[in-house]
């Protein structure tokens, strides 16, 4: 009979004020707001080219370039320069204003010893720049509503279809606000991270709240965790499939849209498995107490 009560036990999750966890990412969320309105507001969202205008000229090395040195040498043209290691050799990144003459900088540049192989050269307008950073502003607002009235269909219930939109939500201005942070430059590329994430972290909380809603099988406990077994293999494989395309490519393109995808799923653990677990259980013990009442 003992053997059993402690077979018992070893099931259930440890006492845990669930609503005390619910602070931490209800902390990341506030910061991550708050810092994504006072950039919007203020010194304003850090764009690539494709989205402000300018020229961007993008380069193969076979070592490592000395970007400082670079910038020294191209500081007359208000030249940014920046690296990329890929499985090869190096990409060098030059951006500069739109009016700058790429032909005088690449003398400029085999003057002084760089000599960039397999080259291309970039140039959006302002105009154009701003263009499709709104088209792109727009099919993120799409996606989402889209995205949202999916999860209403499927679940018929409101609050917890709220609590996946908002966790949803929550995922993607923190995956903006990190990215911001660390310097990465807001471009069509990090757009299209940011599309893909309106699904990826929509897809833990769809099968956290489909568990705990629709199966019929244990309590709201085992429900959790048994969801959470499954939800936690699938964000970890897709962050190592990411962290070894970040790891390896020599793309901006494609570090870029890793980075960001990383940011997000990172994001994800704890607003999934911890405030939406938390909303979810919270839900259904209220609910619970109506039908007793």
């Amino acid at each position: 009979m003992e053997q059993e009560t402690v077979h018992k036990n070893k099931i259930r999750l440890p006492a845990v004020n669930y609503k005390l966890l619910m602070l931490l990412p209800t902390i990341m969320l506030i910061f991550s707001t708050v810092y994504v309105i006072w950039l919007s507001l203020g010194p304003g969202l850090t764009l690539d080219i494709d989205l402000k205008g300018g020229t961007q000229i993008t380069g193969d090395v076979s070592t490592s370039p000395d970007t400082a040195a670079m910038e020294s040498a191209l500081k007359s043209f208000g030249a940014n320069v920046r690296s990329a290691r890929g499985v090869t050799g190096w990409t060098v990144i030059i951006e500069l204003p739109v009016e700058a003459n790429s032909d005088e900088v690449m003398k400029v540049l085999a003057a002084a010893g760089w000599n960039l192989s397999n080259y291309s050269v970039q140039t959006i307008g302002p105009a154009l720049g701003a263009s499709f950073f709104q088209q792109a502003q727009i099919a993120l607002l799409i996606a989402f509503i889209a995205m949202s009235i999916t999860i209403f269909i499927i679940f018929r219930v409101p609050m917890p279809s709220i609590y996946v939109i908002l966790c949803g939500a929550s995922d993607l201005i923190t995956a903006l606000a990190a990215s911001q942070l660390l310097g990465i430059k807001l471009s069509l590329a990090t757009f299209s991270a940011l599309l893909m994430l309106v699904g990826y972290s929509v897809d833990t909380d769809v099968l956290l709240t489909s568990r705990v809603l629709k199966s019929a099988e244990g309590d709201i406990n085992t429900k959790i965790r048994g969801a959470m077994r499954t939800g936690l293999t699938m964000t970890g494989t897709a962050i190592a499939a990411l962290a070894a395309l970040y790891i390896i490519s020599s793309s901006s393109v494609i570090i870029h849209i890793a980075s960001v995808l990383l940011l997000g799923l990172l994001a994800d653990i704890p607003y999934t498995w911890i405030t939406n677990a938390g909303l979810l259980r919270w839900y259904v013990e209220r609910k619970a107490k109506k039908a007793i009442i």
